[in-house]
């Protein structure tokens, strides 16, 4: 009897511990499954494509999130952190030529020494040779709270101590691509993304280091909701992307 009670209590703890993994999830469907987008490795033809800024649109946003402190992060640091995660995501799937364009004014002021001799012949870039974009992808961070466990068992939430228990996250992302000829939306969704301080880790979660720029949220709940809303993210590219972009 002592045993049957112990491996229903073991049966009960791995549901518990099921229940708390990191998740994702797009709000929104269409297209092809993540599955078949993912199936096999791709080698064919890439689409060009670039990242543009991550807004914030939360409700704790526009500076008054005094909490984001504790971690030693601001709001637009998180945008920049997470534009960075998917762009570089994004350009380890093999699908895409990714261009650069948050650092493009370093790119232009590289040309205009060029252009103005002083550099050695045969060595300088040339001008009018940037690839342009056949879609852009927009981020907005509509949802963004989370927790990290505190000194003595206590859990931050929001910046303040709640006492013991597990620690939470929840990142919502609203994820736009447009095409940069028509300025047409060609698709767009809601990504979330959930974890805990005791959620398991899993092969959808997005793995490297964070940016420096959020490493404030490291080995924290808010760090696993990152990853696998980046990750998610991800996914509903490829997933959406229409195949007669791939043609570079």
């Amino acid at each position: 009897m002592k045993k049957r009670i112990a491996l229903m209590g073991i049966v009960a703890l791995m549901i518990w511990l099921y229940c708390c993994a990191p998740s994702a999830r797009v709000t929104s469907t269409g297209g092809p499954s993540i599955d078949e987008a993912q199936a096999e490795r791709y080698d064919g033809p890439k689409a060009r494509l670039a990242v543009g800024e991550f807004l914030d649109k939360t409700a704790q946003g526009g500076g008054s999130a005094y909490w984001l402190g504790n971690f030693g992060v601001s709001w637009k640091q998180v945008g920049d952190g997470m534009r960075d995660m998917l762009t570089t995501a994004l350009f380890n799937t093999n699908r895409y030529i990714v261009l650069e364009r948050e650092r493009l004014n370093e790119v232009l002021a590289e040309q205009d020494l060029a252009a103005a001799g002083r550099v050695k012949k045969g060595t300088e870039a040339p001008t009018g040779e940037i690839y342009g974009a056949d879609l852009i992808i927009t981020a907005a961070v509509t949802e963004f709270s989370g927790s990290a466990k505190g000194i003595e068992g206590q859990t931050r939430v929001l910046g303040i101590d709640v006492g013991g228990g597990a620690g939470k996250a929840h990142i919502a992302l609203d994820i736009r691509i447009i095409d940069a000829k028509t300025s047409q939306i060609v698709a767009a969704a809601s990504v979330e993304g959930d974890a805990t301080s005791l959620g398991l880790g899993g092969s959808t979660v997005l793995g490297g280091q964070l940016p420096v720029s959020l490493g404030g949220f490291s080995k924290t709940p808010i760090e696993k909701a990152i990853r696998v809303c980046i990750q998610e993210a991800v996914n509903y590219v490829v997933s959406q992307t229409p195949r007669d972009y791939y043609r570079h």
